[in-house]
């Protein structure tokens, strides 16, 4: 398997969507950070809310977990911010070299 992962975060709004994804992109800990509107629904202190949010989906390596959740975590806007890594299965080689690239320090 890769050590290549997708990582979900959902934000409140555009502005803090470009935030972090500009951090997150110059800090070299996402190669690539895609964003779309999306509508949650979910759980929370006891009730159920409904939120317009932008779902940002960051591409990385493995190993830059630890401080990709720890730069959210200090810019976020949300008590318990989404950070959900998903391994990729397969990429292509001319991919994975460029997101290797891109992330190197």
């Amino acid at each position: 398997m890769s050590d290549i992962v997708t990582v979900s975060i959902a934000c409140a709004n555009e502005a803090e969507a470009q935030s972090l994804t500009g951090l997150l992109v110059t800090a070299r800990l996402a190669a690539c950070v895609q964003s779309h509107e999306i509508r949650s629904t979910y759980r929370w202190k006891g009730g159920i809310d409904t939120a317009n949010e932008i779902m940002l989906t960051a591409k990385t390596l493995l190993e830059k977990l630890p401080m990709l959740e720890k730069l959210v975590k200090q810019h976020h806007s949300y008590d318990v911010p989404e950070i959900l890594a998903v391994p990729v299965a397969w990429a292509s080689a001319d991919y994975a070299a460029w997101l290797r690239e891109a992330l190197e320090v």
